[in-house]
């Protein structure tokens, strides 16, 4: 058997809320192709176009399930895949507690952004209802078994604006500040799996594609061959060293666009995604309680500022500072 690893982010760009990078993790027989084409092999169970309405689980890239159908898409996949898993989080503490990485690097719940950080009290489902989640669970389940395989977890690392600065004051660049986020998913893994060769997928950072180095600081201990460097595709093998038994790798694509060809990856991003809303719809309802009318933000661009300077007497009226709110980059 041989473990797929997904791993995607969303809210790299903004200026407020939480940056979050995801893992979702298959295990599939060992026979099947590093990177299979699980659109195609699952087709009677999951399709990858967010307006299609066949009963299927839409699996796509986050932004094209989110401009499809809001929040319900992203919810109904990552909910389902966490059943599959043998996992029902009925609240938001429950899920951030189920898909914390393995040693606490995520500091999901010490260190979220400010008052409105409420996750006990943010209930599971809110945008579909739990027979939907189940639903799905079913097609990731019977889809998987069909092919010899299973949902195996799901891990979010979620960086606050508070946690995101001290991580961009500690390594003065944003890309290495998301790939540390990244690096802590892939020593989970590393850790989780010694003995199973591990296929990971994942996007490029920053434009970057030379990760040779990051790798070897991640694993100081192993040895990174280079296989393939390009600005749209880099694959690395990792030579695990394993006592006593046979040694078993960690074969890395980062490319372009991955969401588009790793189901896994595409199921991370809707992860990532999901989780990222509901820290903003915690933010956003906070504020809306103090200030009638306010308009909600995603946290982009001009509007950011447009809501920083709308909430401005009432975070001075609540004691909330800048760095706990906004992001440095």
């Amino acid at each position: 058997m041989a473990i797929l690893v997904g791993i995607d982010e969303a809210g790299y760009g903004p200026h407020l809320g939480p940056l979050v990078v995801s893992a979702a993790a298959l295990r599939l027989p060992g026979d099947l192709p590093p990177n299979p084409r699980l659109w195609f092999a699952l087709r009677g169970h999951v399709c990858r176009r967010p307006r299609t309405r066949t009963g299927r689980l839409v699996i796509c890239d986050s932004k094209d399930a989110y401009a499809a159908r809001g929040p319900a898409l992203l919810e109904r996949a990552t909910l389902g895949f966490l059943e599959a898993c043998g996992q029902a989080p009925e609240t938001l503490s429950a899920l951030l507690a189920q898909t914390d990485v393995p040693a606490g690097a995520s500091e999901n719940g010490s260190d979220a952004a400010g008052p409105w950080h409420r996750p006990k009290a943010m209930t599971l489902p809110a945008h579909t209802t739990a027979a939907d989640v189940a639903r799905a669970a079913g097609h990731l389940t019977r889809g998987l078994a069909h092919l010899g395989g299973r949902c195996e977890c799901l891990w979010i690392n979620v960086a606050s604006p508070p946690r995101f600065n001290r991580l961009i004051e500690t390594t003065r660049n944003k890309a290495t500040a998301l790939f540390g986020l990244a690096a802590d998913l892939l020593n989970a893994a590393h850790r989780q799996w010694p003995a199973d060769t591990i296929h990971v997928t994942m996007d490029c950072h920053g434009g970057r594609h030379y990760y040779a180095p990051l790798l070897a600081e991640t694993f100081p201990m192993q040895t990174v061959r280079t296989l393939e460097e390009s600005p749209g595709l880099s694959r690395y093998d990792l030579v695990r060293a394993s006592p006593g038994r046979q040694a078993a790798p960690i074969c890395f694509t980062i490319a372009q666009r991955c969401e588009q060809r790793s189901l896994a990856t595409a199921l991370a991003s809707m992860a990532a995604k999901y989780v990222r809303e509901l820290h903003m719809r915690q933010l956003n309802a906070y504020f809306q309680a103090l200030v009638p009318g306010l308009r909600a933000t995603a946290g982009y661009g001009r509007d950011a500022w447009r809501f920083l300077d709308d909430v401005a007497p009432a975070r001075n009226a609540q004691g909330v500072p800048d760095a706990t709110i906004l992001r440095c980059r």
